[in-house]
Order: structure tokens, then sequence, then C-alpha cells
């Protein structure tokens, strides 16, 4: 009986120091963040000016001395506790960012480390180049498919008389106000809130656009049919000289 009493007293002594121990570490744990101030980061690999800083409760913080490759490269004594460098100042590679930061109570802590690549000017413009490259190219592919997928979906389709019924995109159709005909206004159009800086697909002159009406289309498409001349008409060929002489015998003089 004595013996389990003793073994619960233990138990309980022992929860009782070890508790504040197990809270006081969980109040100092500490970290650093890489920060880009200004310059290239993708991923692990950065180029230009960063800032290693101090994450957790800075209250009890009384210094933190910052580390490159176990190297000191700087101390910060008041809040907030954060050291900015460049790259260029360090060998290209991987290097190893740390702290120490040190409390009131006299206790130090040694932050996780992170490790980092630093990539040169070259290498930076490198990927930059690709980046852009393959941006531009996604925005380019989509534009082509919009286009052909806008081909195949409203492309011109016959009237109950037999002519032909345009189909206006997304967008809806607008009439040029340089050729008078109407066409679709493309998705890749510049919107500049006043209108729609688009590419007329009869006259070819970029004009600003705004949304036609359906009555409007239908004028429009009225007038452009009527000055078409029928699919089998042929332009007769330019008479000869000989042929103009021989008609201007029948001329009244």
């Amino acid at each position: 009986m004595r013996k389990k009493l003793f073994f619960s007293l233990f138990i309980t002594l022992f929860l009782v120091t070890a508790l504040p121990y197990a809270v006081s570490a969980q109040d100092t744990d500490y970290r650093i963040s890489l920060r880009k101030d200004f310059g290239y980061g993708m991923g692990a690999d950065i180029r230009g000016t960063f800032s290693i800083r101090l994450v957790g409760d800075e209250e009890p913080v009384e210094q933190v001395t910052f580390y490159i490759d176990e190297k000191v490269v700087g101390m910060v004594n008041e809040a907030p506790y954060r050291l900015q460098f460049h790259t260029d100042d360090y060998d290209l590679g991987l290097h190893i960012l740390s702290a120490e930061v040190k409390v009131r109570d006299g206790t130090t802590h040694q932050t996780e480390a992170i490790r980092a690549n630093f990539i040169s000017a070259d290498k930076e413009g490198k990927f930059v180049s690709t980046v852009l490259i393959g941006v531009f190219g996604a925005i380019l592919i989509s534009f082509v498919l919009i286009a052909i997928i806008q081909g195949f979906v409203f492309k011109e389709k016959k009237g109950k008389n037999g002519a032909q019924k345009n189909q206006y995109g997304l967008l809806g159709g607008t009439i040029c106000p340089k050729c008078a005909k109407p066409f679709s206004r493309h998705l890749w159009g510049m919107n500049l809130m006043v209108g729609r800086l688009d590419r007329c697909d009869h006259c070819g002159k970029w004009v600003m656009t705004t949304r036609a009406t359906s009555a409007a289309l239908q004028a429009a498409e009225a007038v452009e049919q009527s000055e078409t001349p029928p699919a089998d008409f042929e332009i007769p060929p330019e008479k000869t000289l000989e042929q103009r002489l021989e008609d201007s015998r029948y001329l009244d003089q």
C-alpha cells in the first residue's frame, strides 16, 4: 500500500515539475523565414536581395545572431529581428541559413536551418526566359484554340430562304465603321472601356467596336448580300481594240 502511494506521489510530482518546462519550450519555439525583398526566387533557387527574419514570440528575446554556413553575418538586438543580405556577396551554390536566439532569462535557442541555392545572373535569366516563353506560349495556344472553336461553333449557316445566315461569337457581332460590313468580335480584341479595339475581317483595319443589335446586323447583312455578285456570275473579259472599233460603227454620228 505504501509503495503504491509513494509511486502515485512520484508521478504527480514529476508531472507538476515537467509541465512548466514543456510549456516554456513551446513558448520559446523559434524558427526563421526567408523573404524576397527584390530579385528572383523559384523554390530553393534565389538571387538578389533577401531577408532572414525570426518567427516566434519576440517579447522575451534579447538578441538574435544570424548565420550563413555557420558564419556570423549579423546580430540584431531589437525587434523586428531581421537581417537583409544580397546573394552576390556570397559564393554560388547551396548555403545553410540559421539563427541563434538569446532570451532575457539567459537561455539560448538554435533554430532549424533552411537551405537556399544562390544562383548566377545567367541562370536567373534562363529561368525567367523559360517562364515567360511558357506563359506567352500558353496564351497563344489558348487564343488559337478559342479561334478554332469559335470558327466551328459560330460558322455561317443557311437561313430559310437559302441565304447565308451569320452566327456571331460569344461577344456578339459589330459593324465595321470603315467598310460598313458586319463581323464577329474577337476574344483577342482589347477592351478599352469605351469600346473594344478589334480587327475587321473584311477590310483588315483595326477599329473601335461596340456590340451591335440584331436589327443593325441584319440590315448590314442585307446590304452586304446585295453588293455581293452571285456565285455563278462571271465578269465578261475586256474587249479587244478591234471589237471596240467594230462596235463604234453602230454608234450615232
